[in-house]
């Protein structure tokens, strides 16, 4: 079947080869066939020599690089072998060896992965091997072992290859595998969707609820996926991860699973978890790109793309292959906008170009380069901000080169050199009217945070199991211990029997809680582990506790998984605490000292040296992606030139010689001599094809001398040269427009051929790169990182395998994270032996940009429901800390009333001091001041504020702070943002000597609702001295404070609370503090809210019955507290009633110069160590110098310094009499004999070294070297006298005109030059005559008239 293709394979002109080689030299035969091209494989006994000597490596890698190195023929021999395979004996010793050489653990490396790749690609495109395959006779003759080997090979073709997946002739191949009971076909079948589809329940018109009475309203879910737009796919794995221009402009909705699971169409559980968790992560990003560009929230005016980048960018980074420049308008440039600390316009953000006037969308594009750090350059442009983008369609790619050539031509016309992101001098009102006749557009931030989903979809897809898949998918619990922990375990140094358990002994050898160890058991005695942990209740403690555990009894690698950098690096801490020191931290924004050196970045740029091999692949890669940019730039240079009748590639003509052959030979007719004449034009210019095509594409009408020469054609060729002639100018345009495209339509092709080889060239170099921090990774036995990090390295820390997970705060990470982050077991690795899940479901849910995903729509998706729910409302069995050491027992009943009715308080907790200076350590400041920030009913979605709340919450700040509180003491909690950013607004205005201090999560979202130019630039990026935490809950989860000042910000009459109906985000609000909590809100709105009033009303009924619901702040003197509580309503009392943060009373307390203090009641600095700088009393000490007792002239806080006190008058040394002196300055003899030598009487002295006699001081004429005052007047060889100071001159100057006679009877009116011959003269010329007089210099004529003469 494949002798046509074998015929086809012999070159010609190459001698055939001679006898056959031995069997001793079947590696050389390998080489010569894979070395020499003109070598030729005649026969199948070539094939199988051929295949012998791939087997004869013993490392498959080593192989690999060989069949991939583009100076052999390693895919021409892997084909012409392959053609020879024709019967079931051929696949067995031909085929399956060189798959099997494929497919190893070797091969399956980063490393070598695409050359791995594309060696399968070369197998998957020989025409009908996958029909031989199908045939009956070869599938049944496979042994068990080959089958293996083809199941692995096909695994990895569907996975790798989006051809293969949608290929009839491989799904056929995989049910007569199936259907021939071959085992191991089930994860195959389900990764091309073969399993028997579930059928979709019709739901025209109906509800589906789930479990939980959620209401699911099905709009299009009952459509499977597939067909609504050019990237909707029914199998998840061929979905393009950026948006397409047509998915975005989709008005269908796309299918979404259902957490109830009706509408799948998926039987295979672990595909269907996989597609589901793909399509709402994918989902959740793509719908908020479509409501940035529905809302706008984003603009930057007057975009346009004014030139285009190829290959590297300055600095060595990896830029986009072809990024379009594309430059804002001229007036961002005016706003001074701080570029490096602005989140705008972030790199890999997606942006959206439309039409101003429409609002169409003509393309989408990615942020490929940013730079801000260029004077007069890039974002710092004058002329506006520049940034690279990237387009993926070719479409896109096409029309943004012809825009680039029709800005430089209106640049051209102004007589503009360049409009490129250089900056250059160019006059304002001109650039205003060039910059007015771009093709512009208004571009829209689309995203700037789906670089963050990428990693984790990509893994996704990559993933064809779920690990742990009988308790995560099936939630099947009866796995049992893990297979690493053995039966005794050591803690402490003492060891305990896991099967013969004893709380009691435990608790007495580790000091632990009952629930603790509880918890200890259930984590080694289940494959899965869940612990939840209420508020305070240490979970990080205990996933230390079980790290260190692990680590003294097993030799496995530990990961430790959290959503945030901060709690990873308090994980972190706590390990190396306890004596840890193998950790690897992967990821960036590092807060932590101890361990910023166990970043992966730190130890892999100590680490310097790549092995042998990832050196020769990494040089073989560059140079690769060396030739594809050389071809890139070759391409767009081609792409830029002018177009014209002949130029470029034939030019217009060629085109229009296929199109419209009598208007081509119309206009080369001009070409040739007619009757022995050519045709001319103004000042005998020849008239050619050239010049009247451009006429005519300028718009030009038909000349007349053209006129004669058309009508002498026949009647339908004259029609159809005058109705090119009669084309109007704008269509002229189009024309020309589409003529060059057809003319460039391959190179555009290639261009984009060639694009998609570098950026995959340049993940190929990434990869190899990586291999330095794989080296890393094996030596490591706890590796930390966030759920992005853990994705976007997937591929090397999944290595080795770390055999257990441990996940921090599993409770608030979404199940995509959690996934991704687990590693599948395979032939090469056992992948994931033990998950730990840490966390608490009823504590805030992972967030979603997408409200219709979460559980509070009732649209049925569910998709905030973190694993971790998901488990425990599944029944699945947990451990439960019960033993919290955070908040006082007051405050932690109000989370026991409501959600934690087993939570016991640690007896630590009763011995809390009570809050300083204030009546209560829990108060609720209730006030009906409006909230602002849109109607009360609208939607979530809009920011509230409330200005009332911000200026009270910062008094009670500054009042704390003056109680003796450290600043680390004390947070300001609101649930929005903006709330967060109008509290750090008046915090900065009324406290100038405080810092605010928020975290990376909370400046995100500031940045992104605040647009450039508004205040956010006092924003601090770092915790610096006398900071104040200012935060929103939801990104204070898993952090507490001793003591907590909160604003609720909703005040309204509807009753309208926002996010404060929710349960979960109420129980973390009243669980941060430890010692004082003090929420500032209306009553009225809480307890009438329809949504949240069952949450409110038993806390503030219970505040109320404890007189801690009160109208006014209440404010105790700590030194006189019988004087009672004082309430403060509004925030400008407090300096009236408390003024230092006591009473009002004076202090009167003897300072230690005696005085009585003149503050008024303070409760710090009771020794009045500092308070000494208040006081206003006039001094009553005596200098320290003074020998006269002279009484101390300044206020008591002053330094008493000298003695200011005026004496009378006395005679210096010199003589003269110094009126009035101060007591210091004739204190005694030295002191008189100092201040002679400044004796300010002037007298006429005359100097001994330069012989002037001058008016000086008397003082000056004592010092060792008295300073002339006089000028210089030494005369110069010039005949001047030296104008400089006599005292400061080292080298003559003269000042005046030289004034000498020149040969023109002028003067020379330079500055005196000495002897140097003096310079043309300067004057105009004076020659007149009747008719006109010379405009040139006098130095110009009296040249001529030398030179004339000579």
């Amino acid at each position: 079947m494949f002798e046509s293709q074998r015929r086809r394979g012999n070159l010609k002109g190459v001698p055939r080869r001679g006898p056959r080689q031995n069997g001793d030299r079947t590696r050389a035969m390998f080489t010569k066939l894979l070395k020499d091209e003109n070598a030729v494989m005649r026969s199948r006994a070539d094939a199988l020599k051929f295949t012998e000597g791939m087997m004869s490596f013993d490392s498959k890698a080593e192989l690999l690089l060989l069949l991939d190195d583009e100076r052999y023929c390693g895919p021409l021999r892997l084909k012409e072998s392959l053609t020879f395979v024709d019967v079931a004996d051929d696949v067995e010793k031909i085929l399956i060896p060189i798959l099997s050489c494929l497919v190893t653990r070797e091969t399956n490396r980063p490393l070598y992965k695409r050359p791995r790749n594309r060696m399968i690609s070369t197998i998957n495109s020989i025409p009908g091997i996958y029909t031989m395959l199908n045939e009956p006779d070869v599938l049944e003759c496979l042994t068990p072992q080959s089958a293996g080997i083809l199941i692995a090979y096909l695994e990895t073709t569907v996975l790798t290859i989006s051809e293969a997946r949608s290929s009839f002739e491989i799904k056929r191949l995989v049910r007569g595998l199936t259907s021939n009971k071959v085992g191991g076909t089930e994860k195959l079948s389900a990764l091309l969707l073969l399993d028997k589809p579930t059928n979709l329940r019709s739901a025209s018109g109906s509800k589906l609820d789930d479990d939980s009475g959620v209401v699911a309203c099905w709009v299009s879910d009952q459509q499977e996926p597939g067909g609504r737009h050019d990237n909707d796919f029914k199998n998840f794995r061929d979905i393009q991860l950026v948006p397409t221009h047509d998915e975005i402009l989709c008005p269908t909705a796309p299918w979404l699973p259902l957490a109830s699971q009706d509408n799948s169409f998926i039987e295979n559980k672990e595909i269907r978890m996989l597609d589901a968790n793909f399509r709402l992560l994918r989902e959740d990003a793509v719908s908020s790109m479509r409501n940035n560009l529905a809302e706008k929230k984003r603009v930057w005016h007057n975009a346009r793309i004014i030139a285009f980048t190829v290959g590297f960018d300055d600095e060595g980074r990896k830029a986009e292959p072809l990024s379009f420049l594309v430059q804002l308008d001229s007036m961002y440039a005016k706003k001074g906008i701080n570029w490096e600390r602005s989140r705008a316009l972030p790199h890999d953000g997606v942006i959206a170009l439309i039409n101003p006037n429409d609002n169409n969308i003509f393309k989408l594009g990615t942020i490929s380069i940013r730079k801000f750090r260029e004077k007069g350059a890039w974002l710092c442009n004058k002329q506006g901000p520049v940034i690279g983008v990237s387009f993926q369609r070719i479409e896109d790619i096409q029309s943004s080169i012809d825009e680039v050539l029709h800005n430089i031509e209106v640049a051209s016309k102004a007589n503009l050199n360049s409009i490129s992101c250089k900056e250059s001098n160019i006059d304002d009102n001109v650039w205003m009217t060039v910059e007015s006749s771009f093709l512009s557009y208004d571009l829209v931030e689309v995203s700037s945070s789906f670089f963050s989903y990428k990693p984790i979809l990509s893994a996704l897809q990559d993933m064809c199991s779920i690990p742990l898949a009988r308790e995560l998918v099936f939630l099947d619990a009866t796995g049992g211990r893990p297979s690493y922990i053995p039966p005794r375990i050591k803690i402490n140094e003492m060891y305990f029997d896991l099967d013969d358990w004893s709380n009691e002994e435990v608790m007495e050898s580790a000091s632990l809680d009952k629930s603790q160890v509880e918890a200890l058991h259930h984590t080694f005695m289940s494959r899965v582990a869940l612990i939840q942990g209420p508020p305070g209740t240490g979970k990080t403690f205990i996933g230390s506790l079980i790290s260190k555990i692990i680590r003294d009894n097993t030799d496995e690698c530990i990961m430790c998984i959290c959503y945030t950098n901060h709690a990873l690096d308090q994980f972190l801490e706590n390990l190396h605490d306890q004596g840890e020191r193998k950790i690897v931290r992967v990821g960036g924004r590092c807060k932590s000292d101890k361990i910023k050196c166990y970043n992966l970045k730190e130890l892999s740029r100590q680490k310097t040296e790549f092995s042998a091999e990832a050196r020769k692949r990494k040089k073989s890669v560059i140079e690769k992606l060396k030739e594809c940019d050389a071809e890139i730039k070759r391409l767009t240079e081609q792409l830029s030139q002018p177009i014209s009748w002949q130029k470029p590639r034939g030019g217009i003509s060629s085109v229009l010689e296929i199109e419209n052959p009598i208007v081509y030979y119309h206009i080369m007719s001009l070409d040739s001599l007619i009757d022995g004449f050519e045709i001319v034009g103004k000042k005998n210019k020849r008239i050619d094809s050239e010049s009247l095509f451009q006429h005519w594409a300028k718009g030009g009408r038909c000349p007349d001398y053209v006129m004669p020469y058309i009508e002498v054609e026949d009647a339908n060729s004259t029609a159809e040269i005058l109705g090119f002639w009669s084309i109007d100018k704008d269509e002229r345009r189009c024309l020309v427009e589409r003529w060059r495209k057809t003319l460039f339509e391959d190179t555009y092709q290639s261009l984009h051929e060639e694009i998609s080889a570098f950026e995959a060239l340049c993940s190929e170099r990434d990869s190899i790169n990586r291999e330095r921090d794989l080296q890393i990774l094996r030596d490591a036995k706890v590796i930390g990182a966030t759920t992005c990090g853990a994705a976007k390295y997937r591929d090397i820390l999944f290595e080795n395998g770390p055999s257990v997970v441990i996940v921090e705060e599993a409770g608030e990470v979404l199940e995509p994270h959690i996934v991704t982050a687990l590693c599948e077991a395979n032939a090469y690795t056992e992948g994931t032996k033990h998950l730990i899940l840490i966390g608490d479901h009823l504590q805030l849910r992972p967030k979603v940009e997408s409200f219709k995903l979460s559980a509070a729509s009732r649209m049925g998706y569910n998709f905030d429901y973190s694993m971790f729910e998901r488990l425990i409302k599944s029944e699945f069995p947990s451990a439960m800390l019960q033993v919290q050491h955070r908040m006082r027992p007051y405050i932690s009943d109000f989370i026991r009333s409501q959600t934690y009715p087993s939570l016991i308080d640690h007896p630590s907790t009763h011995d809390f001091q009570d809050v300083k200076g204030v009546e209560k350590n829990v108060v609720f400041l209730d006030h009906d001041n409006p909230e602002q920030g849109g109607d009360a009913d609208s939607i979530e979605t809009k920011t509230k504020a409330n200005a009332y709340e911000a200026q009270m919450c910062i008094e009670i700040v500054r009042y704390l702070l003056l109680q003796g509180y450290k600043h680390e003491q004390i947070t300001v909690l609101t649930p929005y943002v903006g709330q967060v950013l109008k509290i750090i607004q008046v915090l900065k205005a009324s406290m100038h000597d405080v810092n605010a201090y928020i975290s990376e999560l909370d400046q995100e979202v500031i940045q992104s609702d605040l647009l450039e130019g508004d205040d956010a630039n006092f924003v601090l990026e770092a915790n610096e001295p006398k900071s104040i935490r200012c935060s929103s809950i939801d990104n204070f989860q898993g952090e507490e404070s001793d003591i907590v000042v909160m604003s609720l910000v909703r005040s309204n009459k509807r009753g309208t609370i926002g996010f404060l109906k929710e349960a979960q985000r109420v129980n973390v609000l009243l669980s941060r503090a430890k010692i004082g909590l003090y929420m500032v809100g209306n009553r009225k709105t809480l307890c009438q809210s329809p949504a949240g009033g069952h949450i409110w009303n038993p806390i503030l009924n219970k505040l109320e019955r404890d007189g801690c619901v009160l109208k006014g702040f209440p404010v105790v003197c700590q030194l006189h507290p019988t004087d009672g509580a004082i309430h403060i309503p509004r925030p400008e009392e407090f300096k009236k009633c408390c003024p230092n943060g006591g009473c009002t009373r004076p202090c009167n307390s003897r300072l230690s110069c005696g005085h009585s203090c003149p503050m008024a009641c303070h409760p710090t600095d009771k020794e009045h160590r500092n308070t000494h700088r208040f006081c206003v009393e006039h001094c009553r000490r005596i200098p320290s110098e003074c020998p006269f007792n002279h009484p101390c002239t300044k206020l008591c806080n002053e330094k008493c310094g000298k003695c200011e006190t005026t004496v009378q008058s006395i005679t210096l040394l010199c003589g003269h009499i110094l009126e009035n002196p101060k007591c210091h300055e004739v204190r005694n003899d030295e002191a008189i004999t100092e201040r002679s030598k400044r004796c300010p009487e002037r007298i006429i002295h005359t100097f001994k070294g330069c012989g002037h006699t001058c008016r000086t001081t008397c003082g000056n004429t004592q010092t060792e070297h008295p300073i002339c005052p006089g000028k210089c007047d030494v005369a110069m060889d010039c005949g001047h006298l030296c104008v400089n100071k006599c005292a400061a001159c080292k080298k003559h100057a003269c000042n005046k005109k030289c004034e000498r006679l020149l040969l023109c009877g002028h003067s020379c009116n330079n500055v005196c030059h000495g002897e140097t011959p003096c310079p043309p003269c300067s004057h105009a010329c004076e020659n007149t005559c009747v008719h006109s007089k010379c405009t040139k210099k006098c130095s110009k004529q009296v040249r001529y008239i030398f030179d004339y003469n000579i």
